[in-house]
């Protein structure tokens, strides 16, 4: 007997019924702290010995590309380095704290600041010469091609 019906990372959780539940939320979260311990178990650079973050992505596939969306408010484009290596993708760059002069007793600092990167392993080989990067209202929006060999074929079936 099953009290949370369990979804596949592939399958749009927030298309069914009672999408917006907590529940489906709580679990979301869950899903994503696993995932960021099972990647980073410290949550911190290999080198660097600071606190890491990393943008929350989308990765979709279609038939001529990979698109890779990358949260990334606040921060300049040209800051932003890209690199891909194999069918690894990598995001980094670095959110500067804004300068205040002025004393203020904070109640709450949530917003992040300092070095992140993203590595991200891509579903299928791509072309690193066919790359195209945007930035527009925060989402940096990726775009790479597949190789030619990826594609899918179709391959017409003959009566015998």
């Amino acid at each position: 007997m099953n009290i949370i019906p369990w979804l596949s990372k592939r399958e749009d959780r927030r298309s069914g019924p009672g999408a917006e539940s907590s529940i489906t939320r709580f679990r979301d979260e869950m899903d994503h702290l696993f995932e960021r311990f099972f990647t980073d178990p410290f949550g911190m650079e290999p080198f660097g010995g600071r606190f890491a973050f990393g943008p929350r992505l989308d990765l979709a596939e279609s038939d001529n590309d990979v698109i890779v969306k990358a949260e990334l408010p606040g921060i300049d484009p040209k800051e932003v380095d890209l690199r891909v290596e194999g069918n690894l993708l990598t995001i980094r760059g670095e959110k500067k704290q804004e300068k205040e002069e002025k004393r203020r007793d904070y109640h709450y600092v949530e917003r992040q600041y300092g070095s992140f990167h993203r590595s991200v392993q891509l579903p299928t080989s791509v072309d690193p010469d066919k790359v195209e990067a945007a930035y527009k209202d925060g989402v940096l929006t990726i775009t790479i091609a597949k190789r030619p060999d990826a594609k899918a074929k179709r391959i017409s079936v003959k009566s015998a």
